[in-house]
């Protein structure tokens, strides 16, 4: 085997059909059936990998002998039985940089058949701002964790407070309209610069020096030679910003009649100067065109626009389409609208109109979404309130990630009604069960749950309960309405549990009536509107559940104040909150506010603060992995001093941490404290 050097390392897999020979073989060979494609489009961190063996379904649950081998070396030998048709193979990445064939032999015992396929094996180094597609789930990794992409296209000059308006709703990505030129390099900076400080991605147009298309996407006068200059110098301008998420190449080439092969080099030249970032191309209906254009992509997109004049399920059968054709291969992303009134559009979709169909295009395999189009306050979309029915979706959507990006096989569910479309997840032994009206009226539901009897479920973003009779839920969704239920099939619960004795309510952060943000705290802003606190899911040390914070520029962040508790003057009490920070964004000085650029003495460490009142504060500095941070205070005497004091949680050094068991309790409690390990931390 090939050493490994060092823990980062690069994968890419590229499907390419194999045409072998038949030495040594009696059987005649198949290069069609079957097809290989890597789970994520490269590896860099990771230790292990998988390669996708998509299975005709003729010879799914059929015992298949699989070899797997790649310069001179076996990656995977052994039988395994497809449970479906696709099948996850598993390997150990152990290669120096470099370009390899990977070759697959299939065989099925009966069958005088052997089946093969090769793919490409592209090894190369780790970056921090990499972005990976997971093809299996067809959701994204960003900054090593799932990420599901909700944002929006805009227009230029992006309004300098429009990405702290949006990001603070639960947006987390934006696409701007834009030209490439020089003059306006600044302006794209700029934008750039400050997402990156605040946490919002950015689906990078290039659509004036690629593929075209789109809003104000005509660059007069231009050559092709310096058209692909400007390409690949803006390449290299962003490549390594950490704003960046992906490459936006082409819109609706379909429409516009732009040939793949066109799309397809200018693929290859955006994948040279830049392989660690996904292009992607949007297309318009017939969504099944972006077949032709597979060689030219890595995320496939749609923009169906049907209000008011065509079905209200156009979305959804949009994605439905999609993922029947890339599953396993590209991920799917939706352009809900978000605009109406003129053109071929009489009006914009309602506030039940734009909800149903986010819902339908997500239970129906999308896994990213981008409105079109956003102008803020009141422009795109006019409606303020159907606008902040995309931010209400937001918060959902980042509240079940890890569900909409789960890689386990969760339980089938059907409604007993085709105008309730439905979907399931399952994650950490929950289910998550996903229905969608798509007519405009109230139905009743009868969701019905494979393989699960009788329990309750909780109404995500409805803070009730329904009961399971039988594997049933009956319930009542309104017009075009949505409903997310949760059911806990866990029977072991978390071993990590609260002191005994500790004051602060919801300390674990479990507390979800409201999707996205914490509840037993008053917030308080320091300086940066953009300073945001999330409650994370995919995030915790204990429970489902953190609190992530962000603070885009030292001393400029959120400051929560924690419900008040009870304290008794002349005691001491001991706060304890566990806590992990990510050192790798935070900023860097190039993307400081101009003038601020030059003083670098406070970026040298990350730091949070805790306090009592007004009693006491300490300052601690996070690392990336979880660590328990504790600091005592003792109450004085007095009648100045007040009988309820709160607990303060801030982040004064820029940067992005997530907190957890977040605990206070009187210091005669230690000696009874079921975890020990505290004493002597304070």
């Amino acid at each position: 085997m090939l050493n490994l050097p060092g823990k980062y390392i690069w994968l890419i897999l590229i499907l390419i059909p194999f045409c072998g020979d038949n030495q040594a073989y009696s059987q005649p060979i198949d290069s069609v059936s079957f097809r290989i494609v890597p789970r994520y489009s490269f590896y860099s961190y990771e230790e292990s990998g998988e390669i996708l063996v998509h299975t005709p379904p003729s010879l799914v649950w059929s015992n298949l002998k699989i070899h797997i081998t790649s310069a001179g070396d076996t990656l995977f030998s052994s039988s395994l039985v497809p449970r479906n048709k696709i099948l996850r193979v598993p390997f150990n990445i152990a290669r120096s940089p470099g370009n390899y064939d990977v070759s697959a032999e299939i065989q099925v015992p009966g069958r005088n058949m052997r089946f093969l396929s090769r793919s490409s094996l592209t090894i190369l180094r780790y970056k921090p701002n990499e972005v990976k597609t997971d093809n299996l789930t067809g959701g994204l990794i960003v900054n090593r964790k799932q990420f599901f992409p909700f944002g929006f296209y805009c227009y230029s000059p992006v309004h300098p407070s429009l990405p702290e308006e949006e990001v603070v709703k639960g947006f987390n990505m934006i696409s701007p309209y834009q030209k490439i030129l020089p003059e306006s390099l600044p302006e794209r900076e700029a934008y750039m610069d400050r997402c990156a400080r605040i946490g919002l991605k950015v689906h990078y147009n290039l659509l004036s020096v690629a593929g075209g298309g789109g809003v104000g996407s005509v660059i007069e006068g231009i050559t092709p030679e310096v058209k692909r200059e400007r390409l690949i110098e803006e390449i290299n301008r962003f490549k390594d910003h950490p704003a960046l998420l992906a490459w936006y190449i082409s819109d609706e080439p379909n429409g516009y009649k732009i040939p793949p092969s066109v799309l397809e080099e200018i693929y290859m030249t955006v994948k040279k100067t830049d392989p660690w970032h996904p292009v992607s191309i949007v297309f318009m209906p017939p969504v099944l065109s972006a077949t032709r254009y597979s060689g030219a992509l890595d995320i496939v997109m749609a923009d169906p626009y049907p209000v008011p004049d065509s079905p209200i399920t156009l979305p959804g059968s949009a994605a439905r389409q999609l993922r029947n054709e890339f599953n396993g291969k590209k991920p799917v992303w939706i352009v809900p609208q978000a605009f109406g009134g003129g053109e071929l559009w009489s009006r914009e979709p309602t506030i039940q109109e734009i909800r149903s169909m986010t819902y339908q295009a997500i239970i129906n395999g999308a896994r990213g979404i981008q409105y079109f189009v956003r102008e803020g306050l009141n422009l795109f979309p006019k409606s303020v309130a159907t606008w902040n029915e995309c931010g209400r979706m937001a918060l959902e959507i980042a509240a079940i990630t890890p569900w909409l990006l789960s890689d386990e096989e969760p339980f089938g569910v059907q409604s007993d009604s085709r105008t309730i479309q439905t979907a399931s997840a399952l994650h950490n032994d929950q289910l998550l069960v996903m229905a969608v009206n798509i007519t405009n009226t109230p139905q009743k539901s009868a969701i019905m749950i494979e393989g699960f009897r009788d329990g309750r479920a909780r109404v995500l973003f409805e803070n009730r309960f329904v009961s399971v009779s039988m594997g049933i839920i009956n319930d009542h969704l309104p017009a075009y309405g949505s409903q997310v239920y949760l059911i806990d099939l866990r029977r072991n619960r978390d071993d990590v549990k609260p002191y005994p004795g500790n004051l602060v309510r919801d300390p674990g952060f479990e507390d979800i009536s409201s999707p996205g943000v914490p509840a037993a705290c008053y917030a308080w802003n320091m300086g940066d509107r953009g300073a945001t606190y999330f409650v994370d899911p995919r995030e915790h040390y204990e429970g489902g559940h953190s609190l992530r914070m962000r603070t885009p520029e030292d001393h400029k962040s959120v400051r929560l104040r924690f419900f008040p508790f009870n304290v008794k003057k002349g005691r001491t009490y001991v706060i304890s909150v566990w806590a992990k920070s990510d050192p790798e964004q935070r900023p860097s000085p190039a993307s400081l506010p101009q003038g601020k650029k030059g003083s670098q003495a406070s970026l040298k460490h990350q730091y949070f603060e805790l306090s009592l009142g007004t009693i006491g504060s300490k300052r601690f500095i996070p690392d990336n992995e979880w660590k328990q941070y504790v600091m005592s205070v003792k109450v004085p005497l007095g009648d100045e001093v007040p009988s309820r004091l709160n607990v303060l949680l801030s982040m004064p050094g820029a940067g992005v941490a997530w907190f957890d068991m977040l605990q206070v309790f009187e210091a005669v409690d230690l000696g009874r404290s079921v975890n020990p390990e505290l004493r002597g931390k304070w």
